[in-house]
C-alpha cells in the first residue's frame, strides 16, 4: 500500500509539473514512475504525450502503444497515437488510431476532423468530406470542420459549397475575432438577411458618421444605387489596409497586372515611350508593369496612404491625390494609354467617366480596364453589391462603349481575383480611340 501511494503521489507531481510547463521535471518524474512500476499505463501515455510535445516522435509513438496496450479503453491515448503517428506521416497507422478513439467516444468533433485530415492527405476526399461534416454537427459553434470543409470544396472546385461552409464558419467563430464586415457578408449569403442589416445598424449605432457602414447598408437594405461609391469610403477602405495591399492581392490572386503586362507587350508595333495614365494607381502594381513601356507614367488615387507606397517604388513621374472623374475633368493631357484595373469597381454609372477618359486619350489611344460581372441584368445596368463593390453586364458596357466612341479591342471573360478562395467573374476590356 506505501509503495502504491508512493507512486500516486509522484504521477500527481508529475501531472502538476506537465501542467505547469516544467516539461523536463515532469518527463524525470515520469521515467521514475515507470522504472519502479513498469505496468503504470497511465505514466507511459503522459510520458508518450510529453515527448510528442518536445518532438521525439519514435519514442512518443513506443511509449503511447505501450500504454494502450496496458489499458485500451482510453479514447484520448488512441487519439493522442494517431496525431504523433500523422506527424511522422505514417496515414495509414494514424487513421486506424483515430478511428479506434471514435469507437470508444465519437462525439468529440475534433477526433472526426483529424480522421478527415488523415483521410484527405491520403486522397480519400468523399471520406474526409463524411468525417468534417461529422464533425460540424457535433459542434456547430466550432469554425475548425467548416472552414476545412470549405477547403476541401474549394480543392473539388464546388465553388457554391466551399462558400457556404466558408460561411458557417466565419458565424461559427468567435466574434472578437470577425470584422463586421465578414459577419455581415456571412450572414446575408446564408440567407439571415435580418441578421445582416442588424450587424451594420448595430455599427452605425456605435459610429453613426462611419462610411463603411453607411455604404454597406445600402446594399444590405436593397435601397437605390448611388452612382458611385462616397469618397470618405474609398479612402477609409484603401487607407486601412494600404500597408498589407500587395501582399493581399496576392493572396487573392488579382491577375490585373499581368493581363495588362501581356496586351501591352503585346502591341504590333511594340510600346516605347508611352504616355501613360494609371486612374485608381493603388500602391502601383499595375504601374510597375507599365513602367518599361512609359516615356511619361501618371498615378492618380484617392487615398494617400496608398499613393506613399506607390512612390515608395519609384516608378511613377507623378502622382496626384484626387478622385479620378475630378482629375480628368481638370486635366488637359493627352495620353496613349490609359489604364483603369479594378477601379470601375468602385463606380456604378461610368457613362460620363468614359466621356473624360476618351476626351484625354490620343487618337489611337489605347484603354484598359477590368470590371466584375453582373450576371443577371437591370435596368440600370450595374448593381452595388454587399461586397461595397459594384458589378457591370456586359452588354451596359459594350453599349456605353459604343456609344462613346471606342472601338472595342479586346473584350473577354476573367475570374479577376478570388474571395475565399472562389473566383469572382470579370471581365478584361480593351479598347481604342479611332485614330
Amino acid at each position: 500500500m506505501a509503495v502504491h501511494e508512493h507512486i500516486q503521489a509522484l504521477y500527481m507531481d508529475a501531472l502538476h509539473k506537465h501542467l505547469e510547463g516544467d516539461l523536463s521535471s515532469a518527463e524525470r518524474l515520469y521515467r521514475e514512475i515507470i522504472s519502479q512500476a513498469p505496468d503504470a499505463a497511465q505514466a507511459k501515455h503522459y510520458l508518450g504525450f510529453l515527448l510528442q510535445q518536445t518532438d521525439r516522435l519514435t519514442e512518443s509513438v513506443a511509449l503511447l502503444t505501450a500504454a494502450i496496450a496496458l489499458e485500451n479503453n482510453h479514447a484520448e491515448w488512441h487519439f493522442n497515437l494517431g496525431i504523433t503517428l500523422a506527424r511522422q506521416d505514417l496515414k495509414r497507422s494514424a487513421i486506424n488510431a483515430y478511428t479506434k478513439a471514435i469507437a470508444i467516444d465519437p462525439d468529440k468533433y475534433f477526433y472526426w476532423t483529424n480522421l478527415g485530415s488523415a483521410f484527405e492527405s491520403c486522397g480519400e476526399l468523399d471520406r474526409a468530406e463524411q468525417c468534417y461534416s461529422t464533425a460540424t454537427k457535433i459542434d456547430a459553434n466550432c469554425p475548425d470542420a467548416f472552414y476545412l470543409l470549405s477547403a476541401l470544396y474549394l480543392k473539388q472546385e464546388r465553388y457554391t459549397e466551399a462558400r457556404h461552409s466558408n460561411y458557417c464558419g466565419i458565424i461559427a467563430a468567435p466574434a472578437t475575432i470577425t470584422s463586421r464586415i465578414m459577419l455581415a457578408q456571412a450572414y446575408y449569403e446564408l440567407g439571415r438577411i435580418e441578421d445582416a442589416v442588424a450587424v451594420l445598424e448595430n455599427w452605425l449605432l456605435a459610429e453613426p458618421d462611419n462610411p463603411v457602414a453607411r455604404h454597406l447598408i445600402t446594399a444590405y437594405r436593397g435601397l437605390p444605387a448611388p452612382e458611385k461609391c462616397a469618397v470618405q469610403y474609398v479612402e477609409q477602405t484603401f487607407d486601412a489596409f494600404a500597408n498589407s495591399f500587395d501582399t493581399i492581392l496576392g493572396r487573392l490572386k488579382y491577375c490585373g497586372p499581368q493581363l495588362v503586362h501581356e496586351y501591352v507587350a503585346g502591341l504590333t508595333p511594340a510600346a516605347a515611350n508611352l504616355d501613360v495614365l494609371d486612374l485608381g494607381c493603388g500602391t502601383g502594381l499595375v504601374g510597375e508593369m507599365l513602367s518599361p513601356y512609359a516615356g511619361k507614367l501618371v498615378g492618380v488615387d484617392l487615398s494617400q496612404a496608398m499613393l506613399d507606397q506607390a512612390a515608395i517604388k519609384q516608378i511613377y513621374h507623378q502622382l496626384h491625390k484626387a478622385d479620378i472623374c475630378d482629375y480628368l475633368s481638370a486635366s488637359n493631357g493627352k495620353y496613349d494609354l490609359i489604364t483603369c484595373m479594378d477601379t470601375f469597381i468602385y463606380l456604378g454609372q461610368l457613362d460620363e467617366l468614359l466621356a473624360q477618359i476618351y476626351r484625354q486619350l490620343k487618337p489611337a489611344g489605347i484603354l484598359i480596364f477590368s470590371t466584375e460581372t453582373l450576371i443577371e441584368a437591370n435596368a440600370l445596368g450595374y448593381q452595388l453589391n454587399i461586397s461595397g463593390r459594384y458589378s457591370h453586364h456586359p452588354e451596359y458596357l459594350t453599349k456605353l462603349l459604343c456609344n462613346t466612341g471606342f472601338l472595342i479591342n479586346n473584350i473577354h471573360d476573367v475570374p479577376i481575383r478570388t474571395e475565399s478562395g472562389c473566383p469572382t467573374p470579370g471581365q478584361f476590356v480593351c479598347v481604342i480611340k479611332p485614330d
